[in-house]
């Protein structure tokens, strides 16, 4: 609202205009949903093919875990994403799609905070075996891999649990339509705030750091330890050892892309966040930037969904086992 010289008011109207946000909305929602749909049952194929290849290593502990992780938060973007796509926004339900996305995302800040966190681990697993290649296989064993997913788990349990305390469902008649609804409303704003800040802002903001300077140092160190190797194995004419150097380059590279993914799906996000922490102004609920807010929320989410969804072609490309195995269980391939 805007003050005149007269102390009246007018309505401020949004910067974004309604009908620009729907056009938007339709592009934005179309390319998401399918991308969504892909990314279901590609992760769905990554966690029977990881779970067919056993769990001896702690890489695919951690892999295994992430597609599980992937595969719940593009649940919600799908669910989200047909609820508030305009060829379904006009459906009559005794919900509103908008609520559900507010309480969906309840549980999406948990499933996101725990996939950038699984890709942390991996990160900083492959930069030790770089920097550390014969001290690694004691310090990350499969007990501590598992320690430390079992972790977050319970930590966003701890800090997630208490914002379902600071929500709360009505039921309401609109006057229109004469129909009864749910309608989702905070009732203790402070502590939904601070337990989204614990479970999902800290541990987001801090595992893209690692990951991002990670994936520099392990770029770096990689290319130093191919130079090295080559020239220790230049006098070996071993070729077990030639062959175990190639496995651990094509895992390491396949960690590499797996985080610059992570990296471009998640720096939207990020970039959102730490402008609508320096403005707070910048919400869904603002009279002006109320509608560029949902833009940018809608241009995070389809980063994220295309993020989560295309890892089974890294592991496609760089992993033998894993493309037999995927034949084997996916495709029904003997061979």
């Amino acid at each position: 609202m805007k003050g005149s010289a007269d102390n009246s008011t007018i309505p401020v109207s949004q910067l974004l205009s309604y009908a620009d946000l729907i056009t938007m909305s339709l592009y934005a929602f179309s390319l998401t949903i399918p991308v969504c749909i892909f990314g279901i049952f590609s992760n769905v194929a990554n966690i029977l093919v990881f779970y067919k290849m056993g769990f001896s290593s702690a890489s695919n502990i951690n892999l295994f875990c992430l597609a599980i992780a992937d595969l719940l938060v593009l649940c919600y973007i799908l669910l989200t994403s047909l609820g508030n796509h305009p060829v379904f926004r006009g459906a009559q339900m005794t919900f509103s799609m908008k609520d559900v996305a507010r309480t969906g995302a309840l549980a999406y800040y948990s499933f996101s905070a725990i996939g950038s966190w699984i890709t942390a681990v991996i990160n900083v697993e492959r930069s030790s075996c770089v920097a550390f290649p014969m001290k690694v296989k004691g310090i990350f064993t499969r007990r501590v891999v598992v320690c430390l997913v079992a972790g977050m788990v319970i930590y966003q349990i701890a800090t997630g649990l208490p914002r379902s305390f600071g929500v709360g469902f009505t039921w309401t008649t609109s006057p229109a339509t004469n129909r009864t609804r749910v309608l989702y409303r905070i009732v203790n704003p402070r502590l939904v705030t601070a337990s989204i800040f614990a479970s999902f802002s800290i541990p987001t903001m801090v595992c893209f750091v690692v990951v991002a300077f990670g994936t520099i140092f392990l770029i770096s160190k990689f290319k130093q330890s191919r130079k090295l190797r080559g020239s220790m194995t230049g006098s070996c004419s071993d070729e077990d050892s030639s062959k175990l150097s190639e496995k651990d380059a094509r895992l390491v590279r396949s960690v590499i892309f797996i985080c610059i993914i992570y990296i471009i799906g998640a720096t939207p996000n990020v970039l959102i966040y730490l402008v609508s922490t320096a403005f707070p102004v910048l919400h869904a609920d603002n009279p002006f930037l109320g509608n560029v807010m949902l833009c940018l929320l809608m241009l995070g989410n389809m980063f994220q969904s295309i993020s989560c969804s295309v890892n089974i072609f890294v592991y496609l490309r760089m992993g033998s086992r894993f493309k037999q195995t995927f034949k084997k269980t996916i495709l029904c391939h003997s061979k």
